[in-house]
């Protein structure tokens, strides 16, 4: 899998125009495998029109494995993220997903801003926008303004239901696209109530899948336009269980959703939790010869066995459990809190955590690219530079923030 991938993005590190694989560039890749940061898009520019989570997740992405990433934001307001309340819960979030970013303060809904962004497009190899469907035409800076000027542009339009169909200008959140898709009510043991999920899964599992989608369409060399729905990436990640909820009648109790006792959540004498995976029947044999519980080897998929481990499990600390099962292989683990889950082994030994003066902060998912990277760009805090890539004298520039075009 590893070399697989590394063949795939090495095209992506060549320099503009020249579309084929160099043995050289394998000999830079690998050399990731000895501490070297491996970067195979940082030939790529994106422009990211997108705001808030998707589209900054999706190109956060992308910046980690190199690219150079241009978020267009209008001058007064720019992406929401940077004004989220606190108690929506995700005031870091514009930090969290906009490092080693630049930051481009353009008014593209005027004539004159729309002319610049087209000209930056000229040079641009990807294009992501998450307006609803329609909005980037009315501004001028749709697909076909921008493939006018860059036939090979790569542009991915985010949506939360696509750009056509009977929803596409419907306004949605990450629990309506995880409700129509099917996978909420996956999330509710025994016929309770669906919980939401604690993460934006659509969000995120969108981004990703767009981000894949880009990988793609980069290797084709040939450009593309890219409809991608946040609703896609729940279908996608439905596929182990669709057609199991359809036809066997399980939504709702599904084995990998608490249907089981022996892949579950229960709690423990202290009050926290212990994860039980035990879904293989060798694992369930040495669970049930840890506990000295041989009785229930017969047992592994019968409900009533769940109330006998949920009183079982209360009877001894989280921490006990753990130390129990600490050299056992029966797949038993803590649940962990966010803040627990920061100095935990396995998170410690892959190095995600990264502790700086401002806290602790998630390093890039790519341990063969990490790199120090850049914060979070301050509004428009790049506009002047690459605004200069286009010859625009310091007399041109000036009008243009006085005309409140470009901040």
């Amino acid at each position: 899998m590893a070399v697989f991938f590394v063949y795939l993005l090495a095209p992506l590190g060549l320099p503009r125009g020249e579309g084929q694989f160099s043995p050289h560039s394998w000999g830079e890749l690998e050399g990731g495998r000895e501490g070297a940061s491996m970067q195979p898009l940082k030939e790529i520019r994106i422009l990211d029109l997108s705001r808030l989570l998707p589209g900054p997740y999706l190109t956060q992405l992308l910046a980690d494995l190199g690219a150079e990433v241009i978020k267009v934001e209008t001058p007064s307001l720019g992406d929401y993220a940077r004004s989220l309340p606190p108690e929506m819960g995700m005031g870091d979030l514009f930090s969290a997903v906009n490092m080693d970013k630049k930051s481009l303060a353009l008014d593209y809904r005027h004539a004159e801003g729309r002319e610049l962004f087209l000209k930056l497009a000229v040079n641009a190899d990807v294009i992501v926008e998450s307006f609803r469907p329609g909005n980037v035409d009315k501004y001028g800076i749709g697909y076909d303004a921008v493939r006018a000027v860059n036939p090979k542009i790569v542009y991915c339009s985010i949506s939360g239901y696509g750009q056509e169909g009977p929803y596409r200008q419907r306004a949605g959140h990450d629990l309506n696209y995880m409700s129509l898709g099917g996978a909420q009510a996956l999330n509710g043991c025994r016929k309770e109530i669906p919980v939401p999920y604690g993460l934006p899964v659509a969000d995120l599992s969108g981004g990703m899948l767009a981000a894949i989608a880009i990988l793609g369409a980069l290797v084709g060399g040939e450009g593309a336009y890219l409809d991608m729905a946040l609703l896609d990436g729940v279908i996608s990640w439905m596929t182990p269980f669709a057609l199991s909820a359809h036809f066997r009648g399980v939504q709702g109790t599904h084995p990998l959703a608490g249907g089981q006792p022996s892949y579950n959540i229960y709690e423990t004498a202290d009050g926290k939790h212990i994860s039980l995976a035990a879904l293989e029947q060798h694992f369930w044999q040495t669970f049930c010869e840890t506990i000295e519980r041989p009785d229930l080897l017969m047992h592994q998929f019968s409900p009533d066995v769940a109330d006998e481990l949920t009183a079982l499990f209360r009877t001894r600390t989280q921490s006990e459990w753990i130390a129990l099962f600490a050299d056992k292989d029966a797949c038993v683990e803590a649940v962990l809190s966010i803040e627990e889950m920061l100095t935990s082994p396995p998170v410690q030994a892959r190095g995600h955590i990264d502790i700086g003066e401002n806290g602790a902060a998630l390093r890039s998912p790519f341990v063969f690219a990490r790199r120090d990277r850049a914060p979070a760009p301050t509004l428009g805090a790049d506009t002047r530079p690459l605004l200069e890539e286009l010859v625009l004298d310091e007399a041109e520039f000036d009008g243009l923030v006085q005309r409140g075009i470009v901040a």
